[in-house]
């Protein structure tokens, strides 16, 4: 388990350069870039987090929590919340919620039940209720076929869209990313079936249990052509990047573009097979190798961490897919709402379009995420929650936002900003030691997330600040 913080208590953590821990993600540093209009508004420079040392904590901060932690004052929070919604900076449609997160108790409530667009903070859903249904260690396979008839070879999509090129790390890495490896694939075929691969084999790759438009129809078309997501097919390398930059181009066909590595991987083993092209697995067909890609909690984390569009929408597809429901938005949607209710998260009133959060049809209301907080500790599968939500002050969206603020290292959030949409959500701990679930959202604002930023993070300070015990 990687190094991460007991709630409340500073704990160094590694956060990894690069890339990977670019903190202006998408939909949550960049103001108003992620929106429906026909023109998109160009961002602005990337920040970088900073890395520090490592150490090991206990996986679930949740257990460590003391239930005799003085809980706030209801009155004291319920001002707070209602002076969030009256700041200059914010308005109206700003709707707030605060839990007790052990309780599930309302501390405060400014039209918690009144549903709005969530923005990313969408994805909180969407990992939260997959790992409720599939469970923290579901790994996500990534198969090869052999029909000895036909001499075809089928690389078959599972829904792994973080795979490496060459060999995988299986958890020696820094995250989910690159778990599994397609030249790692190409070694146990040629270990089960390499005797079968003479003169050249007919390589296919088959992605067709992903039935949805691999470009969500609710997603700007602007998305992909600025690298902000790919399409959706259930198998690639590095989510389909066609460079290491974190917001590179995607390529347009990801599942083609894995089976062309994975074509040179078995070349560089001596096996001759022609150009990778679509085609169903035949039915005669084996399996004849597997590998698996990283716990479905580390994928929920990377995801979260990095609001990463297309690693959400896939793990809604692959929920719906092992769910048996089909492969599409709206059975994506029945099941993520299915698996919130199953652990008795509030869903009245939920609508989704995407598990991403791109959609400006998506309806959440800040109940929704703060009963779905305090369900997920609740409930066995999701109890490490807090595991998976970036820290604030240390990581993602999050990272650089509450540095040297009273929320730096008590709160664990995801962040969530479309054109006039800023949202907030997940958990801070008091000065006294009570852990809160929280969720601000606002939208229907004026351009530029600067301001209603600052609003919401001086409400979370207050609540991390917090000694109003009732």
């Amino acid at each position: 388990m990687r190094g991460r913080l007991i709630a409340g208590v500073m704990v160094p953590v590694l956060v990894v350069g690069g890339g990977a821990y670019i903190v202006a993600d998408a939909y949550d540093k960049v103001p108003g870039f992620i929106t429906a209009q026909p023109e998109p508004v160009a961002p602005a420079p990337f920040l970088a987090a900073s890395a520090v040392t490592a150490s090991p904590a206990p996986s679930s901060p949740a257990r460590n929590l003391s239930a005799d932690a003085p809980v706030p004052s209801a009155s004291a929070l319920q001002q707070a919340a209602e002076q969030v919604r009256s700041d200059e900076r914010t308005g109206e449609s700003t709707n707030v919620s605060v839990l007790d997160a052990l309780t599930g108790e309302v501390l405060a409530d400014v039209s918690a039940a009144d549903t709005q667009v969530p923005a990313s903070s969408t994805k909180l859903l969407t990992a939260l209720s997959a790992v409720a249904d599939l469970g923290a260690d579901y790994t996500m396979t990534t198969a090869a076929t052999w029909d000895a008839a036909s001499q075809t070879l089928t690389l078959v999509a599972g829904g792994d869209m973080l795979l490496a090129a060459g060999e995988g790390h299986y958890g020696e890495g820094d995250d989910a990313n690159g778990w599994a490896g397609l030249a790692d694939l190409a070694d146990a075929v040629v270990a089960t079936v390499g005797d079968e691969l003479t003169g050249e084999v007919t390589l296919a790759v088959d992605d067709t249990a992903f039935e949805a438009e691999p470009l969500n129809p609710e997603w700007p078309a602007y998305a992909s052509q600025q690298g902000y997501l790919a399409p959706t097919t259930g198998l690639a390398v590095d989510v389909a990047r066609t460079t290491d930059e974190h917001y590179a181009q995607r390529w347009d066909d990801p599942s083609l573009a894995a089976a062309d590595d994975f074509a040179a991987a078995l070349r560089d083993l001596g096996v001759t097979v022609g150009e990778p092209a679509h085609a169903a697995s035949p039915a005669s067909a084996l399996e004849v190798a597997s590998v698996q890609g990283a716990p479905l909690s580390e994928v929920a984390f990377l995801l979260l961490r990095d609001s990463d569009n297309t690693i959400a929408e896939v793990v809604s597809l692959v929920h719906a897919l092992e769910t048996g429901r089909p492969t599409t938005p709206t059975g994506a949607a029945e099941a993520t709402i299915a698996g919130l209710e199953g652990i008795g998260a509030p869903v009245d009133g939920l609508v989704l379009l995407d598990g991403a959060g791109f959609s400006e049809n998506n309806r959440i209301a800040p109940i929704h995420l703060t009963g779905a907080i305090v369900a997920g500790l609740q409930a066995p599968a999701t109890e490490d929650l807090l595991d998976w939500l970036p820290v604030g002050g240390l990581e993602g969206t999050v990272g650089t936002r509450f540095e040297g603020t009273t929320a730096a290292g008590a709160l664990r959030a995801k962040t969530g900003s479309l054109t006039g949409v800023t949202a907030l959500a997940g958990t801070v701990q008091t000065a006294d030691g009570r852990l809160l679930a929280f969720a601000i959202l606002a939208d229907g604002m004026p351009y530029g997330q600067a301001r209603p930023k600052a609003a919401f993070d001086e409400f979370v300070n207050t609540l991390a600040g917090c000694g109003c015990d009732g």
